[in-house]
């Protein structure tokens, strides 16, 4: 049941309702993973307030992510109807939903710890295999790094084979679907799932 939850944690990213690293740590996807996995587990470890937490995810994030892209595959062609004022409104109500994904789901996993395997190219970049431990049955979770103009950036995780970029491309498209393909009806339901964890921006 606990494998469940944190799997299940994991796929609460993808739910529909920032400075470059180092140069060492941008040219070496498994010591991006490593640095990523570390930072944000301690974050968790800190025992800081609910809202520290997200301030602290959300640098990570916008670090260590390509927002951009991870917004964009999740829109996909629906991305091309957007206004340039709704992209850039969706891009950033998009990473506080997923920050607050990644807070619920690092506290669940509390004091575990990430193990990396070892990395692969592949047709986009680099892909970068860990285990998370200290439970049961440890999770494999990959990662997927693309490279950009400031160093490699994760684009997807993987966990236990679940794509978050697949599955929420999969809902957000659902979603904006049964909505007549409107953007604008998609924005104000990310925007009151933010307000609803607390996060009015």
């Amino acid at each position: 049941m606990r494998r469940v939850l944190l799997i299940s944690g994991f796929i609460l990213l993808s739910g529909i309702i920032g400075g470059a690293p180092g140069s060492a740590t941008a040219s070496d996807p498994a010591s991006i993973v490593r640095d990523l996995g570390s930072r944000a587990l301690a974050a968790m470890r800190n025992g800081d307030m609910a809202a520290a937490r997200q301030t602290r995810l959300r640098q990570l994030f916008g670090q260590y992510f390509d927002v951009e892209a991870c917004a964009r595959s999740a829109l996909g062609v629906h991305w091309q109807n957007a206004t340039t004022q709704q992209r850039q409104e969706y891009i950033e109500l998009y990473e506080s939903y997923v920050v607050i994904g990644y807070s619920a789901y690092l506290g669940v996993l509390g004091g575990q710890s990430l193990k990396v395997l070892g990395s692969r190219s592949n047709e986009k970049g680099v892909i970068v295999r860990s285990w998370i431990t200290g439970i049961n049955a440890p999770i494999r979770v990959d990662w997927q790094l693309n490279p950009t103009n400031y160093g490699y950036k994760v684009t997807d995780v993987i966990v236990d084979g679940i794509s978050m970029a697949t599955t929420q491309h999969a809902e957000l498209v659902s979603f904006i679907q049964r909505n007549s393909g409107q953007m604008p009806v998609l924005l104000v339901a990310l925007r009151e799932r933010n307000a609803s964890n607390g996060i009015l921006r």
